[in-house]
């Protein structure tokens, strides 16, 4: 039996409601979640996701053709080899655009059955995390850690790129919890990783200790 659309359509489509990024498995139990592909007729679909988004991305060494071109909608999100994938010309709906700085709360941590539990995040808290810091930085975003900046250090193509750290774990959220802007430090990759390099996780304050202590 075939499909009722191409996989590539369909793993566009899953990563869009991820907020345009998300990791493999994420990615394979938001497909399981909407329930449109016939999963039957492809019982290795994860494969089939995972070669799907491989051959349309220029950062895996199975993509053929121009980086930049049409067929090169995928990129690795924190480098190559770390599972984490994006769409390159994702544009978030425009409904999550009228926000304000207000005591917002965004719900997260909906139980969702899939294959297991899984929580979900809810992207338009660091959207709005980061609006609201380059309001207070004079347009400027960098680490709040190490102060690196990655606009200038790489350029034009560093401009407006930062990440969001959740600092209450995703295991700790409970359903309808919400998540404020004064929940996500806006970090480097490099600090990112840091703060998950233990359990439980290092604060913002402990990182930029060591950071500082470091620097002695």
């Amino acid at each position: 039996m075939s499909q009722p659309r191409p996989w590539l359509n369909e793993v566009i489509e899953a990563i869009s409601e991820l907020g345009g990024e998300g990791t493999l498995k994420d990615i394979t139990e938001k497909i399981v979640e909407r329930n449109i592909m016939n999963f039957e007729a492809n019982p290795h679909f994860e494969s089939r996701i995972r070669s799907t988004i491989y051959h349309h991305s220029s950062d895996c060494d199975v993509f053929v053709g121009e980086k930049g071109s049409s067929k090169d909608i995928f990129y690795a999100v924190h480098g190559k080899g770390n599972g984490y994938w994006g769409l390159r010309n994702f544009e978030p709906s425009k409904k999550n655009v009228n926000l304000t700085e207000d005591d917002i709360g965004f719900p997260e941590g909906k139980a969702k059955l899939v294959q297991h539990i899984t929580r979900e995040r809810n992207p338009r808290v660091i959207k709005l995390a980061k609006e609201i810091f380059k309001a207070n930085h004079d347009g400027r975003l960098f680490c709040e850690v190490c102060g690196f900046d990655f606009y200038e250090f790489y350029g034009a193509i560093g401009e407006d790129y930062i990440e969001g750290h959740h600092t209450i774990p995703v295991s700790e959220l409970k359903n309808g919890h919400m998540t404020k802007v004064e929940d996500i430090a806006l970090v480097c990759s490099n600090c990112h990783r840091m703060l998950h390099r233990k359990r439980p996780w290092l604060t913002k304050e402990q990182l930029k200790q060591l950071v500082t202590n470091n620097k002695l």
